[in-house]
């Protein structure tokens, strides 16, 4: 029994790492789980061997290879977050098992985990990926296992086999290897100063020499990408320094602490570990939070529930914290007019214009996705497939979009364009998360009745305009107007049409379009419409003994008398905006 009572479960410095790893997942999967459907979404990893040897075929391709294995997994927060942790964990211990191989004390522990919480920082940003994490994670474990081979002649005779495939995995990060190589030779003083001079010149030469010759093999990218990586930054043509600071925090740190250790001897060792740990838990958490946006994580949160089609989820978010962004405004009013709510509830909410309605086209990569999705839904079928596809070239490092490729299979369905939709599912059928919707849509458009009665590319189908055309962003109006005359029963195009003259404050427009709600046949008409139709019927009836001609309800006339009391004494926006925030006149008035 006193044996058992003395059998440690945990050793500390264990603790301390579950604790590092509990830490990540938490913040990744309940904190910043959006970051991480945003990377999902902006690559396509395929099962297959053409996909692997597009990787291998450059220096760093097996951890980019490796990283988008993890990144497709985000799609699952909890799991992409779960592996986030485990790999930064094992980066941790990794670094602390090179440096007692070096001599380091186990009291210095805390100090190793400074290469991780740098790396948790820089994910913070969306545009840092996962494979610049692989690769310091293979970094660390290169390290670490070259310290375990004790014999001088096997790890020299190793070592220059090994430093090509290092470089041809990781990249740029190799150099980091090879300079701890030559200080660790050095610090052992098993070779003697020639010997040793020798070694360092030969490593350091076939570390030169190995980005040239990859540039004469791999003759697509320039020279500077050879030594800094391919493959840690969405952007190819920004030099990853924060990835050159975390590679030399892994060089450094084991001999840091093993001098620390040789020159600082304590018996408050208690002491020592819990100072650092507070100077971590302290500094980190000030550095993470500093570093991670969450006003994107909200923009982002919006956009998935959005493309998830979860539209009382981001109705949810509305209503715990109303948008104040163009694009999260925009995926709150696609909701609205999803749930049929966008005509009574749209001013409930803060509006900013035509910006919130329907965005303008901008080249890049994440508004096109997002615009796209209201053209979809409103049933411009061609306009998505565009934008869609817009959107997955803009892609700065040259990725495919695996939610652009499945809107393109989608809008190619509905199009009746079956053999070019294969292609776009032949590929997804390669995929670990959309194979089986792939699957399904492939046993769907063998039958040409199941594609009329799909609920959402049946009734799209109905909607769209088969004719060709193109529109400017000043055009947009005329485009709604030209949706809801081929199909009036489409609500969703009516409502957008409204909704952009009154966003626009063009009341002149509004009366003109209003009387085309005939074949919608509204029982009650909604609030936003009583409130424009009762506000210009005030404005351009001189006759106080006439009865506006729609039927607008007694409260909303009310309403609108109280308003105008307020608002002919004061022109004070916080005293009406207390009562009137949630009308049409509140939004005329004082939104710009």
């Amino acid at each position: 029994m006193k044996k058992l009572n003395q059998t440690k479960i945990l050793s500390p410095d264990t603790f301390l790492s579950l604790l590092f790893g509990i830490a990540v997942f938490a913040f990744f999967a309940f904190l910043y789980p959006f970051h991480l459907h945003y990377q999902e979404q902006y690559q396509l990893f395929l099962f297959t061997p053409d996909y692997f040897f597009q990787h291998l075929g450059k220096p760093g391709g097996i951890s980019d290879y490796l990283g988008s294995f993890v990144t497709q997994f985000y799609f699952y927060s909890k799991i992409g977050a779960l592996l986030i942790a485990a790999t930064l964990t094992f980066l941790q211990v990794a670094v602390f098992s090179a440096a007692q191989k070096l001599g380091a004390k186990s009291y210095w522990v805390p100090i190793t985990f400074v290469p991780s919480i740098l790396y948790w920082n820089l994910l913070c940003d969306e545009n840092y990926l996962a494979g610049g994490m692989i690769a310091l994670f293979i970094l660390s474990v290169s390290i670490s296992s070259y310290l375990f081979i004790r014999s001088k002649f096997w790890r020299s005779t190793i070592l220059w086999l090994f430093i090509p495939v290092l470089y041809w995995t990781i990249g740029g990060a190799f150099l980091f290897f090879t300079l701890f190589v030559v200080v660790a030779e050095w610090t052992k003083i098993e070779f003697t100063k020639k010997q040793a001079l020798l070694f360092s010149i030969l490593v350091l030469a076939l570390t030169a020499i190995l980005p040239f010759v990859a540039k004469a093999l791999v003759l697509q990218y320039p020279l500077h990408r050879f030594w800094t990586g391919v493959n840690y930054f969405r952007y190819p043509v920004n030099v990853p320094v924060p990835m050159g600071i975390i590679a030399l925090s892994i060089f450094l740190i084991p001999f840091l602490l093993a001098f620390l250790s040789n020159k600082i001897t304590t018996q408050k060792t208690k002491s020592l570990v819990i100072a650092q740990v507070v100077i971590l838990v302290f500094g980190g958490f000030f550095f993470i939070r500093s570093s991670a946006d969450f006003s994107k994580e909200e923009v982002m949160a919006y956009d998935f529930h959005t493309r998830m089609r979860r539209w009382d989820r981001v109705i949810e978010l509305a209503d715990k914290k109303s948008p104040t962004g163009p694009l999260s405004v925009t995926c709150l009013n696609l909701a609205l007019a999803k749930q049929g709510l966008l005509s009574n509830r749209m001013f409930s909410y803060y509006q900013n214009g035509m910006g919130g309605l329907i965005p303008d086209f901008t080249r890049d990569f994440t508004i096109p996705s997002m615009t796209g999705e209201v053209y979809y839904h409103l049933g411009l079928v061609n306009t998505a497939q565009r934008f869609a596809f817009e959107s997955m070239e803009a892609l700065p490092d040259y990725q495919k979009s695996a939610r652009a490729i499945k809107r393109l299979a989608e809008t190619n369905i509905i199009n009746g364009d079956y053999q070019v939709a294969k292609k776009y599912l032949h590929l997804l059928q390669k995929t670990f998360y959309y194979k089986a919707w792939a699957n399904n849509a492939i046993e769907i458009i063998r039958d040409e009745t199941k594609i009329n009665q799909h609920i959402e590319w049946g009734w799209l189908r109905k909607a769209r305009i088969e004719k060709d055309f193109l529109f400017s962003d000043m055009e947009k109006e005329n485009m709604l107007g030209l949706l809801f005359t081929h199909n009036q029963k489409n609500e969703m195009a009516f409502d957008y049409l409204l909704a952009s003259c009154l966003l626009k404050k063009d009341l002149q427009r509004f009366i003109t379009y209003y009387p085309l709600s005939k074949p919608l046949n509204y029982k009650v008409i909604p609030k936003s419409y009583q409130e424009a139709l009762i506000y210009i019927w005030d404005l351009t009836n001189n006759d106080p003994s006439k009865e506006i001609s729609y039927p607008v309800s007694n409260g909303v006339k009310a309403r609108l008398q109280n308003y105008k009391n307020i608002y002919g004494s004061t022109r004070d926006a916080e005293i009406l905006q207390n009562n009137f925030a949630d009308t049409y006149w509140f939004y005329l008035h004082f939104r710009n």
